[in-house]
């Protein structure tokens, strides 16, 4: 039986850190915060670097000092590829504990997108048969779902930021894109043959940039579960507003933060990828891993250490 309260959840991402203030006893989220620190471009020969664990920390401190403005009994900290991949994750763990007193707890690529399908699955329940997209900077994941459950579902290890760094795209892009997408079709065809096999039409695409497109095509925040976009629009106007700018004109787009400006380009590309394989419409989200931990924790299933504040 649940016995906590008020619980905070820590998403350590290759891109942000985002926290989430949730309440056990209502099943309801009080508060969220995003905080850009990009380990993935803070690390170097998959050495994150002592500034960016540095910067980590200070960051890790104020979601704590957070918690407990909100009395939570519980920290859950969790972090995905920026650390599995990292040579010295011990010890940026170590250090964490010994600043903070918190224990970080690095999940495997699978745990990961079991708990992005359980984000999706716990918080949208009026459609299914799609393929779930969550886009970090060092790892991707898609999850195929059918009559609400999986029948595919994998991390692979390339995200936004390392695609960059692989392929270091002109600004803007040019014949770049068709190295990506080569690439992509190359790493993607156990995926591609699920999507074709189940037909799947639709892509829900979670959190980060996929939220930022939604935001330029409406201009604003939207609070709804799910948002989905004109499918006209998009292949039109932002798909090449996007991939025909420069970082420095894409900084200026309504609705799109300027740390994404950069590797936006990596989301549109996998999108326009998924497009030609026979999808027909993108919804985005804002439910993500840390929604998913938090419905973990609600079933009692946390298969990693937590922090009692």
């Amino acid at each position: 039986m649940i016995k906590m309260s008020k619980v905070g959840i820590i998403d350590i991402g290759s891109n942000t850190f985002n926290l989430l203030v949730s309440c056990t006893k209502s099943k309801e989220n009080i508060y969220s915060k995003e905080i850009h620190v990009g380990i993935r471009k803070g690390t170097k020969q998959n050495i994150i670097q002592k500034k960016t664990i540095k910067e980590s920390i200070v960051t890790i401190q104020e979601f704590k000092k957070i918690c407990k403005k909100f009395n939570c009994k519980e920290i859950h900290i969790v972090a995905t590829a920026s650390l599995r991949n990292a040579i010295n994750k011990n010890e940026f763990i170590e250090t964490c504990k010994k600043e903070t007193n918190l224990i970080v707890n690095v999940i495997s690529g699978d745990m990961e997108a079991e708990l992005i399908f359980n984000a999706i699955l716990n918080n949208i329940k009026d459609f299914d048969d799609f393929v779930i997209v969550d886009i970090g900077g060092a790892s991707t994941e898609f999850i195929i779902t059918k009559n609400k459950k999986s029948v595919f579902k994998k991390s692979f290890n390339f995200g936004s930021q390392l695609l960059i760094e692989k392929f270091n795209p002109s600004d803007p892009i040019k014949e770049e894109e068709e190295d990506i997408k080569r690439f992509l079709k190359e790493k993607l065809q156990d995926l591609t043959s699920s999507l074709k096999k189940h037909k799947i039409k639709k892509i829900i695409g979670t959190s980060g940039s996929f939220n930022c497109i939604t935001k330029i095509q409406l201009k604003k925040k939207y609070r709804t579960e799910y948002q989905i976009l004109n499918i006209d629009h998009y292949k039109e106007t932002i798909s090449p507003e996007i991939l025909n700018s420069t970082i420095n004109q894409r900084e200026k787009i309504p609705g799109l933060l300027k740390m994404r400006a950069e590797n936006i380009i990596i989301t549109i590309i996998l999108i326009n990828f998924l497009l030609n394989q026979g999808v027909e419409n993108i919804y985005t989200t804002k439910f993500s891993l840390k929604n998913g931990v938090f419905s973990n924790i609600l079933n009692n299933i946390t298969p990693w250490q937590k922090s009692l504040l």
